[in-house]
């Protein structure tokens, strides 16, 4: 698996807001220049401390550390073979599908995906805060569309690890 290149989270949400964005990222001669925007740094530290502090509310959890996805992959099969665990940032991967889910949670044959956002909304109407008369609204699309693709990326890795069984 190492050196494929996979469909993540990321770069879905990257081809979700322009397909050209997506064919030229990873390409050295193209350099993303928001690597470099401090403001944008901010935001994401931010990020991982809702991050961190979602993890108060699922303590005892496992962490994967892992930057190799095979070994992140290996790592969170491992952990699921208990009985219950807690894992954070668990690997999951379908052919080219790949994601690292914030917070899984396994209870027997259960499992449980968290994904952590910093996002306000208003919690007396959380209906009218996220969708409209056309369905989703469009500030919530790219969240939505991200939970979804990891439900559907664990969904297929589930099912094919069960048929092989």
């Amino acid at each position: 698996m190492s050196g494929q290149r996979y469909l993540t989270k990321s770069k879905l949400k990257l081809a979700l807001e322009c397909p050209t964005k997506l064919f030229y990222n990873s390409k050295k001669e193209y350099p993303d220049k928001k690597i470099q925007d401090t403001f944008l740094e901010a935001l994401a530290n931010g990020g991982f401390q809702v991050g961190e502090l979602a993890k108060c509310y699922f303590p005892g959890g496992i962490k994967i550390d892992e930057l190799d996805y095979d070994k992140a992959l290996l790592k969170t099969n491992e952990l699921l073979l208990l009985d219950k665990v807690t894992i954070y940032e668990a690997a999951f991967c379908f052919d080219l599908f790949f994601i690292r889910a914030d917070i899984v949670v396994k209870d027997g044959n259960s499992l449980k995906l968290f994904e952590v956002k910093a996002k306000s909304y208003d919690p007396t109407n959380l209906k009218a805060s996220i969708s409209n008369a056309n369905g989703i609204s469009p500030k919530w699309q790219p969240y939505v569309y991200d939970v979804t693709f990891q439900k559907y990326v664990i969904n297929l890795q589930r099912n094919r690890v069960s048929n092989d069984s």
